[in-house]
C-alpha cells in the first residue's frame, strides 16, 4: 500500500498545481480560446476529468465537465464547447472527480501490477504514473493559454 499512497500523493500535487493555474482566471475566459487550434482552459480541465474518470473509474462517474470533454486532442479541436461553470466551479468540480476515483480506486484496491481495464496493455501502477503526468502535461498548456489571453500567472 506504501507505494499505492505514493502514487496518489502524485495525483493529489498534479491536481494542487491545477489549482495554481486557475489563480485568478477571469471567468470570461475561461472558455475563450487563444487560437483556434488551442484548446481553453475550460476545455482541458474538461479533459483532465475526463481522463481521470475514464482511466480510474471507468467512465461510471458524472460530471458537467465529463459531457463536455473529448477523450483526444483531434477529435476536440474541432468541436467547441463550453458549459455554464466559472472558473472556481469548474477547479471544483475537476477536484471532485478527482476525489471521487480516489475513493472508488480505495474502497476497491486493485493490485498495482494488474492490468488497467481502461489501457489493458498498462497495469493500474502505470495509469496512475501516466495520470499524474497527464494532468501537469495539461496544466503546462493551461498556463500557456492564459499567458497567451495576456494574463499575468502565479509563479509556475
Amino acid at each position: 500500500m506504501a507505494e499505492l499512497d505514493l502514487l496518489i500523493k502524485a495525483l493529489d500535487s498534479a491536481i494542487w498545481e491545477l489549482g495554481e493555474a486557475f489563480t485568478d482566471l477571469p471567468d470570461e475566459d475561461l472558455w475563450r480560446r487563444a487560437d483556434p487550434r488551442l484548446l481553453s482552459v475550460g476545455e482541458l480541465a474538461s479533459h483532465i476529468a475526463f481522463g481521470e474518470a475514464a482511466w480510474i473509474c471507468g467512465g461510471e462517474l458524472a460530471s458537467p465537465l465529463l459531457e463536455l470533454a473529448v477523450d483526444y486532442y483531434p477529435n476536440a479541436v474541432g468541436q467547441v464547447k463550453a458549459a455554464s461553470l466559472g472558473s472556481v466551479e469548474v477547479y471544483e468540480e475537476v477536484k471532485r472527480v478527482h476525489e471521487s476515483c480516489k475513493a472508488a480506486f480505495l474502497a476497491d484496491p486493485r493490485p498495482l501490477d494488474e492490468a488497467c481495464p481502461a489501457r489493458p496493455e498498462w497495469t493500474w501502477e502505470y495509469a496512475f504514473q501516466y495520470q499524474a503526468f497527464h494532468i501537469a502535461y495539461h496544466t503546462g498548456q493551461i498556463y500557456s493559454v492564459r499567458h497567451l489571453l495576456g494574463h499575468e500567472t502565479v509563479d509556475n
